[in-house]
């Protein structure tokens, strides 16, 4: 088993603080230029939280070397730990926040793709295209529900715990809340309503991220005693997709996209923009990523309740799930 200890270093990112115009309201319909410069980058400390080989031990990640190379999918960032989806090894595994294998969850199928776990510590696993099929456990890692996707629910793209809820998103845009029984052994679940948006912490209602454009994303938030409106995000470089769109408990939106390297970087490369929005709909950070994987998987990006974000990375030796801490508002290369 390899040892997972926290190895911190430090890396040079374009991480500036930006402040929108002085009247721009709450989600006002502003248009926002993203602008991360390099001349106000700061030296920002990441940390590798949980690393591990590729193989079938605990603590380890399982891996096909086929044209899609399957490894890791997905990841859910809890108090407890760092859940990882693991299908390949058919299994969830939990780390806790000091690195270490906590232990591992048997879900009975190599096939999942996102995964979604609770404040209670209940596990969701979706198989969104091969089986169509919902998997629920407890915290203890016994089965407890076990449900077909309905036909109506087309291309699932996430999957949600939040109580007794089940929800899951389809296409990026609507939500859907599954009746899920444990009696149920496989039968279809039966959607109980249905919205457009993804659940948004910290302001309630919800949050959804539509690209308009090749450079321009628009994101809108409603519903439920949230300020209903809309920012538009104008990029610098035509993006490549949007492949991230999280919030936390203090209602900051994260929005992430993926767009080409400046020549002088590489032909062919990437890199993860990434877009913090405070509760005012201003835009307080931009990242700019390494977009440096091996494997294919549906989740880049994770963030915690407090705001701390999570990347997953793959090479060919491991993967690493590193940590990233915004600076406090007037840090060193920020704008106060």
């Amino acid at each position: 088993m390899r040892n997972l200890a926290i190895r911190p270093f430090v890396l040079r990112v374009a991480l500036a603080t930006w402040v929108a115009l002085g009247t721009t309201r709450a989600m006002s319909g502003e248009i926002v230029p993203v602008r991360p410069d390099s001349n106000e980058a700061t030296r920002a400390a990441a940390e590798v939280i949980v690393r591990g080989i590729w193989g079938a031990e605990p603590g380890q990640f399982g891996k096909v070397d086929e044209a899609s190379r399957p490894g890791p999918m997905d990841f859910a960032v809890t108090d407890a730990g760092l859940y990882v989806l693991d299908p390949v090894n058919a299994r969830v595994q939990l780390f806790g926040w000091d690195g270490r294998f906590v232990r591992a969850i048997p879900i009975g199928t190599r096939t999942a793709d996102f995964l979604a776990v609770d404040e209670r510590g209940r596990v969701a696993v979706l198989d969104a295209f091969v089986r169509r099929e919902l998997r629920i456990f407890d915290p203890t890692g016994a089965p407890v529900a076990h449900v077909a996707l309905p036909q109506s629910i087309g291309l699932a793209s996430a999957v949600w715990l939040q109580g007794e809820r089940v929800l899951i998103e389809e296409r990026h845009a609507a939500v859907h809340e599954l009746n899920v029984g444990a009696d149920q052994r496989g039968a279809p679940a039966v959607v109980a309503r249905s919205w457009t948006g993804r659940p948004c912490r910290g302001r309630g209602g919800t949050v959804q991220a539509i690209r308009e454009g090749p450079q321009a994303v628009v994101v809108r938030t409603a519903g439920e005693g949230a300020t209903s409106g809309s920012v538009t995000l104008q990029f610098p470089r035509a993006m490549s997709a949007i492949v991230g769109l999280e919030s936390d408990e203090r209602g900051r939106i994260y929005v992430a996209t993926t767009s080409p390297s400046a020549a002088a970087r590489g032909a062919g490369k990437t890199d993860i923009v990434l877009v913090v929005l405070g509760p005012d709909g201003r835009c307080t950070a931009t990242l700019s990523l390494p977009d440096a994987y091996v494997t294919d998987h549906y989740r880049k990006l994770g963030v915690s309740r407090a705001g701390d974000i999570i990347q997953m990375q793959t090479t060919e030796d491991e993967v690493r799930f590193v940590r990233w801490t915004q600076p406090a508002p007037g840090a060193e290369g920020g704008r106060p």
